[in-house]
This record gives C-alpha cells, sequence and structure tokens, in this order.
C-alpha cells in the first residue's frame, strides 16, 4: 500500500471519527438546550402563578375591608356600597351577601337578590367561618365556570352573621406582560382539580367548560404541583407545557409554547453548524485526495531525504521546492475555530442547565420545600428573628398503610397531606418535607402558644382529609406533632430546637397517636427535653 492510500485512508478514518464526535455532541446540545427551554416554560408559568397570587391578595383585601363593615352589609338598603366597589375595581365582577340561609340579600348585580346559594361549598365553608376560593362548573350568572371568593362576616358575638362573596373577574387573571411574549400558538389554562377549563389566553372560547382531564399534559398536571411535559394539545400542535398548582386553590395553570418555535432557531444553527462541519472535512477530505502527492507526499519524502542525508553525516541541502504542507495551514486553522467554537457553546449551554439544576430547591412530589431548603432557611431565620417556634410532624402508622395499599397510594397520601397542611400554615410560616413521610414547619417569631395552635389545626386538617386507613385506630390517615420553641443564643442552638421538637414528636406517639405535644419552655432553653 503506498504512502498516499495510507495517507487517504487515515485521514478517513480521522474525518468518521470526528463527525461522530460531533454529532453525539450536537446529539446531547439538542437535549441540554431543550431542558433549558422547559425551565423557561415553567418560569414563565410560575410568573402567571405569581400574577394569581397578587389578584387574590387584592380580592381577599376588598372582602376583608367590606365584612368589616358587617352591620352595613345586612341592610340590603345599602347595596349600593357592592356596586360602588366593583364599579371602582377590576379584580371583580359582582359582589354579593348572603344570609344565613344562603340566600342572597344583597348583590352589586340586582338580577342575583334571591338566588339560594346554600348548596355550593364555598357556602358551607363560610357558614364555619372559613374563607374560601372555590370554582362552580357553572355560575348562575355567567352559565360558565368562574371563581367566587368568599369571607364570614363575624359579628359581635362571634358567629357568622352573613357570608360576603365575589365572582372573581377573570379579564386579569393573567400577566399581559406575560401574554405578549407568546407566538400566535401558544396556549395559557387555568384548570379546576377535576380539569374542567376555567379560563384560557388567548381568547379561547371554544375550550371554556370543556373537560380535559382525559388529555396528557392536564392529566399530568393534575397528578402533580408542578413540571413540564411535551405533549400535543388540544389542536394537535406539539407543545412544551410548563404547569403548576396555583396558591391557596385546588386549581393549576397551563402555559404551552409551541415545540418547534421554542427549538427552530438552536436547531437551525446545529445544522448549520453540522453543515459547516461536514462541508469543511469534505474540503479537507478532497484537498488531500487531489493534492496528497504535493502537498504532503513530497514534502514528507523531501524530509525523509534530508534527515537520511544527515544520518549519512552530509551537508543538508533544502530543496528548490521547500514543503508545501504549511498551505494546509488556513484550512486547519479555520476548521479548529469552528471546533472550538461549537464546544464553547456547548459548554456555556452546560454550565447553564448545571446551573439552573442547582436551583432546584423543592419537593418533587409535594411541592412544598425540600431539607435542603429547610436547612438553609432554618440557618437564616436563627441568625435573623428574635425567638421561633419547630413543629415536626409525622404521619401516623405510615408504613402500614404503604404496605396495605401500595407505594402509588402512599406516594398520593403523602401529597394529599402535605397540600393539606401547605393551606394551613401562617402565611410566614415555611413547611418542608424533611423525609419519608416526616415533614417540619419553621415558625419565625412564634413562641409556644401559636406554635401549638397552628399545631391543631393541622392535625384536624390532615384528619379532616379522610383518608382511609385501616392500620390505624381512628380508620383514617392522621399526624402527630410535636412543638418546641426558644429563643436563639450562645446556650439554645438550632439543633437543641430540633431535638426538643423530635422527643416532642415522640411523646405525641407515645400518647396514642393523633395528638399534639410540645416541650417545656424551661427545658428548650436548657436543651435538656427528657
Amino acid at each position: 500500500m503506498s504512502l498516499r492510500t495510507r495517507l487517504v485512508a487515515l485521514a478517513i478514518l480521522a474525518m468518521t471519527l470526528l463527525i461522530g464526535e460531533r454529532v453525539i455532541g450536537i446529539i446531547s446540545l439538542h437535549a441540554t438546550t431543550l431542558e433549558i427551554k422547559e425551565r423557561e416554560v415553567l418560569d414563565l408559568t410560575e410568573q402567571g402563578a405569581g400574577h394569581f397570587e397578587k389578584v387574590l391578595t387584592g380580592v381577599r383585601s376588598i372582602l376583608l375591608t367590606l365584612a368589616a363593615e358587617g352591620p352595613l352589609l345586612n341592610d340590603p338598603a345599602k347595596c349600593g356600597t357592592l356596586r360602588q366597589v366593583v364599579e371602582a375595581s377590576s379584580l371583580v365582577e359582582s359582589l354579593s351577601v348572603l344570609d344565613r340561609d344562603g340566600i342572597i340579600t344583597c348583590s352589586s348585580a340586582p338580577a342575583g337578590i334571591g338566588l339560594d346559594l346554600s348548596a355550593r361549598e364555598y357556602f358551607l365553608l363560610g357558614i364555619k367561618g372559613l374563607p374560601a376560593l372555590t370554582t362552580v362548573a357553572r355560575s348562575y350568572a355567567t352559565a360558565a365556570p368562574t371563581i367566587f371568593a368568599s369571607q364570614p362576616v363575624v359579628g359581635e358575638g362571634g358567629a357568622v352573621t352573613a357570608i360576603l362573596l365575589a365572582r372573581v373577574s377573570l379579564n386579569d387573571m393573567f400577566p399581559r406582560s406575560a401574554i405578549g411574549r407568546l407566538n400566535p400558538s401558544a396556549e395559557i389554562i387555568m384548570v379546576d382539580a377535576e380539569g374542567v377549563v376555567i379560563q384560557a389566553q388567548p381568547d379561547m372560547p371554544n375550550l371554556i367548560g370543556k373537560n380535559l382531564r382525559s388529555t396528557e399534559f392536564v392529566a399530568r398536571a393534575l397528578s402533580r404541583s408542578r413540571g413540564t411535559i411535551i405533549a400535543d394539545g388540544v389542536d394537535g400542535v406539539s407543545r412544551i407545557y410548563g404547569f403548576v398548582r396555583l396558591p391557596s386553590s385546588n386549581m393549576h395553570l397551563l402555559v404551552g409554547l409551541d415545540r418547534a418555535a421554542m427549538t427552530a432557531q438552536v436547531e437551525s444553527a446545529t445544522w448549520r453548524a453540522a453543515t459547516t462541519l461536514l462541508a469543511a472535512s469534505f474540503i479537507i477530505f478532497l484537498g488531500l485526495w487531489i493534492a496528497g502527492e504535493r502537498l504532503i507526499v513530497a514534502p514528507v519524502l523531501t524530509l525523509a531525504a534530508r534527515l537520511a542525508r544527515f544520518g549519512r553525516g552530509e551537508d543538508d541541502q533544502r530543496e528548490q521546492d521547500g514543503p508545501l504542507i504549511t498551505e494546509l495551514q488556513p484550512l486547519v486553522v479555520a476548521f479548529e475555530a469552528m471546533a472550538d467554537e461549537l464546544t464553547r457553546r456547548e459548554s456555556a449551554l452546560r454550565s447553564a442547565n448545571r446551573r439552573l439544576n442547582s436551583l432546584a430547591s423543592l419537593d418533587p412530589l409535594t411541592g412544598i420545600a425540600n431539607r435542603r431548603s429547610f436547612d438553609s432557611v432554618l440557618a437564616l431565620q436563627w441568625s435573623t428573628v428574635p425567638n421561633l417556634a419547630m413543629l415536626m410532624i409525622d404521619i401516623d402508622r405510615f408504613k402500614l398503610f404503604n404496605d396495605r395499599y401500595g407505594h402509588g397510594k402512599g406516594d398520593d397520601c403523602i401529597r394529599r397531606v402535605a397540600q393539606a397542611m401547605m393551606a394551613t400554615v401562617r402565611g410566614t410560616d415555611v413547611i418542608a418535607r424533611i423525609g419519608g413521610e416526616e415533614f417540619a414547619v419553621i415558625m419565625p417569631g412564634a413562641d409556644i402558644g401559636p406554635a401549638q395552635e397552628v399545631a391543631q389545626r393541622l392535625r384536624q386538617a390532615v384528619e379532616q382529609l379522610a383518608i382511609p386507613h385501616s392500620g390505624s385506630q381512628d380508620g383514617v390517615v392522621t399526624i402527630s406533632v410535636g412543638c418546641a420553641a426558644g429563643r436563639p443564643g450562645p446556650d439554645f442552638s438550632s439543633s437543641d430546637l430540633q431535638q426538643a421538637a423530635d422527643k416532642a414528636l415522640y411523646a405525641a406517639k407515645e400518647a396514642g397517636r393523633n395528638t399534639v405535644r410540645s416541650a417545656p419552655p424551661f427545658e428548650v432553653r436548657t436543651s435538656n427535653l427528657s
């Protein structure tokens, strides 16, 4: 085999290996880019959830302000006040007052006066003194799915005298800045716990009231608190969907962006880079094939002759036609620059992806804070607040539950318990899942009194879920809670607080479970809980 043939064979092998490595890199780069796009969609979804929370806060403020004027609301002659509030605010479409029998006695929409709403969930909760945010599949006023916020009006004796009801406006439910960023084939959908579409943007009236639970992306969203999925929409367009459970509700917000539109730019750049790589490889190979004898073989033979003469001790006389291999240098430099650029872009995307992954701080099953977040919040609060309370929580006899009903039901149980507790704690409290069936709550600025109150509310909220558990003495899933509180100081560390809450939890379990026990204040401060 001649030198030229061997050189060409070596070039083919080298080009094949290099092209193969680049193809693998391009495939990996595409996958990484898709992950980053999923993160962008999820971030956009979470922005929508944040906007929803702001709207909900505004509605709550209106209801609380009006509820403080209980006697005024009980006077049907003062209904004009409700109409003035509705006209001045874009957050609510109507305001009504329900008496203790569920009958509308006063409303900004006169046509609704006299309606019996006693069967609605918001009335049943309101008459118990609980504010609520619920959805109805068909509103009496709009004949379409609607969101209602209710606030009980409490009289001087502490009894509920009326219920203030607001039909939440859906026009400003989505941030307009986010809608402006979407392409024409994008979807923003809000569904209730059954998968019924409450609102859709941009304007998609054909979806309102439609049950999408059977679709892949809605079914996935209803099974989790947050995440992403690549699936076909109801119109058959493949989208990257981000979904998140809306705060203080059982509704989910889904944002879907056209997958092809989101990845078109990077795919185009990838294919251009791949085409350039193949073209450069072909040019190099063609140059070797056509000019190999002149540009490579001849210089190699000349160098060999020079080395042979040097070995024989003869004078080194350069050939008139010196080596021409340097003429390949521009192609080599261009090829190396292109490879370096591709490697740099791939490295930058991988680095960005690692940074995004490092920000993950939520428990994937429940959507609440994980152990890493818990430790970070505890360290921060310990160094900033004058006193701190902690609750340690354990699902009673959870191993028996898992053994009897299976791990799938066990995961669903943990998820429902976490959501019930997250809806029950104070706004400043931080709840985290720190183990399989173990949870903890950090209560900044609280002493043992408020800690015990919140612990009892958590225990009752879980008990009221009525999740069947034949292995429990109560017949349903329950929790045991240990409370501890203390003042950070040189003789009392955060680990002392955790240890005290843990011992109180064990005391609750020994007391028969489904109960709350607290660490004695003196023993908490001295870190010597017995």
